[in-house]
């Protein structure tokens, strides 16, 4: 498994790099960036991101069963990402080009610290 402290920083050093990126983002006066709720995707992709990867550490790597799961689970969160745009798109339609703009952001920024974590835990040999 990886070092825990090593994970720990990493996460907080993306988090807070996506939670800086997207607050100057809203800064800029533009239909697709200017949104003053910037925070709720990087949150949302924090608390996902983190409960993913703590529910594939904690089986088998070595089975098919794991791919599964990771490929079940990144399709379950971008439904509910989908499901999220679409009801903050009803609910604020001023703003609603914004947030999805911040949250494809958010998206790939994430995915890209998912699947480095996921490939440097898959390559590890097994204990």
């Amino acid at each position: 498994m990886l070092n825990n402290k090593t994970y720990l920083l990493q996460f907080s050093v993306v988090f807070i790099s996506c939670i800086v990126l997207s607050f100057g983002l809203s800064r800029i006066n533009s239909r697709y960036l200017s949104t003053a709720h910037f925070w709720i995707p990087t949150l949302f992709f924090a608390l996902t991101t983190w409960g993913i990867n703590a529910v594939l550490i904690k089986g088998d790597k070595n089975s098919k069963e794991f791919v599964f799961k990771a490929l079940a689970m990144s399709m379950a969160r971008l439904l509910v990402c989908l499901v999220l745009v679409l009801i903050y798109s009803r609910v604020n339609k001023p703003e609603a080009l914004a947030f999805a703009c911040h949250f494809m952001i958010q998206y790939l920024l994430f995915a890209v610290f998912e699947i480095s974590f996921l490939l440097k835990y898959i390559k590890q040999p097994v204990k």
